[in-house]
């Protein structure tokens, strides 16, 4: 089997010929690739090139692409720090008050610039 059999084997409750292997490495991936965190995130092209290049390194199965874990947080209106070397980091809440949840307007995450990269990035990864 090949890594997207072995992958599609086990997401099919199937039993493949051996587990597959698949990281949450973004923060390798990138540092491996020679970019920072901010030039990772922002360029979707970089995304997908150093998820590439970390499976042709070491095998891996299959990508699990993740930018940082802050992403949708903030596509969603949480304060995110975007530091130049480090994932970015969720700041305090979107909401102060559970009540203010029935002020929410209806969220629309796929007009977030960094969701919009991270999608990208994907495209790529499939072509």
């Amino acid at each position: 089997m090949n890594g997207r059999e072995r992958v599609a084997a086990a997401l099919r409750g199937e039993r493949p010929d051996r587990v597959p292997v698949m990281l949450h490495n973004f923060m390798m991936a990138a540092r491996e690739a020679g970019h920072s965190m901010r030039a990772f995130r922002e360029d979707p092209r970089k995304i997908a090139e150093s998820f590439a290049r970390a499976v042709e390194t070491y095998g891996y199965d299959g990508v699990l692409v993740d930018v940082d874990t802050a992403t949708l947080a903030g596509a969603l209106g949480v304060p995110v720090e975007l530091p130049e070397d480090e994932p970015a980091l969720a700041h305090g809440a979107r909401l102060s008050r559970l009540d203010e949840v029935d002020d929410l307007s209806p969220p629309d995450v796929g007009r977030a610039p960094r969701v919009q990269a991270w999608l990208e990035a994907v495209r790529i990864l499939v072509r």
